[in-house]
């Protein structure tokens, strides 16, 4: 693999998506970003270059295959070719499986799980024409692995990308295309988590899972956090990678609460704080 990477990144408009384009940028590297509102890929873009880097912006919807090959073709013309592919695009909301329509459960799954393999699909082509290596690295979800009601269909999606995960590593033995899997817990910033906060799901979902103990604490991480995790995974040697990695936040020091309303009141001291 050369020394010079170009990374894409989707998803990168907002949240974890901006914060790991950014951390790219600080190492110099070529950054092409995508997403579907292009006013924000342009503020990602800003703030690679700020950051040291280059950056592509270019509009991209990982559910559309032709989406897909005018994103990379763009990069290729304009950057060189693709040598890391983050898969972080999402989008997700609250809620019981039957108030979903069967639109909504569609677009989860498929920006999370088609998007995904649409765009490894595509980086594994560049990579393995030009017998160059890289990395292929998707990002998911506690979700993934723990029962996560009134969260299904992103739940399922991400459920489905880990196994594809493992199966593409072995699929890809000795091609020196590296595939991994960087499973995030609670993060504060992210586009659907915001979403979600204003329309109110979020404090009722919260609430259900707070008393089903999947919420033991009011820790939360940044996209910032999520963005370091993801830099530590490629930037290790090529002669070995990580399996699997899974980056939650820590409990703040001091008792737990005992119950759901001094959850909320510690989460909004938390929150005053910052």
């Amino acid at each position: 693999m050369t020394d010079e990477r170009v990374v894409a990144v989707t998803g990168a408009g907002t949240g974890i998506g901006q914060a790991i384009a950014a951390k790219f940028g600080a190492l110099g590297w070529h950054v092409a970003v995508g997403g579907r509102r292009v006013d924000k890929l342009a503020e990602t873009a800003q703030l690679v270059e700020q950051s040291g880097g280059s950056c592509l912006a270019h509009a991209l919807d990982v559910t559309d295959g032709d989406s897909v090959e005018a994103f990379f073709a763009a990069v290729e013309s304009e950057l060189g070719t693709v040598t890391g592919v983050i898969n972080n695009a999402a989008t997700a909301r609250y809620g019981p499986l039957d108030d979903f329509s069967p639109a909504e459960i569609a677009v989860e799954i498929a920006t999370k799980l088609t998007g995904s393999l649409f765009m490894a699909r595509r980086g594994i082509q560049a990579m393995r024409r030009d017998v160059i290596g890289g990395d292929i690295l998707f990002v998911t979800s506690l979700a993934a692995a723990t029962p996560w009601p009134f969260h299904l269909p992103y739940a399922a999606a991400s459920a489905g990308v880990e196994q594809a995960v493992r199966t593409l590593r072995l699929e890809l033995e000795g091609t020196g295309i590296r595939v991994l899997n960087l499973r995030c817990g609670e993060t504060l910033g992210t586009d659907f988590a915001t979403r979600e906060l204003e329309t109110g799901r979020a404090m009722d979902a919260n609430e259900k899972w707070f008393r089903m103990n999947l919420l033991r604490h009011t820790g939360l991480m940044t996209p910032d956090h999520v963005a370091d995790a993801v830099v530590a995974a490629v930037m290790l040697p090529r002669t070995h990678q990580y399996s699997f990695l899974e980056v939650t936040p820590m409990a703040p020091a001091g008792p737990l609460p005992e119950t759901f309303e001094a959850w909320g009141a510690a989460l909004a001291e938390q929150f005053a704080s910052e």
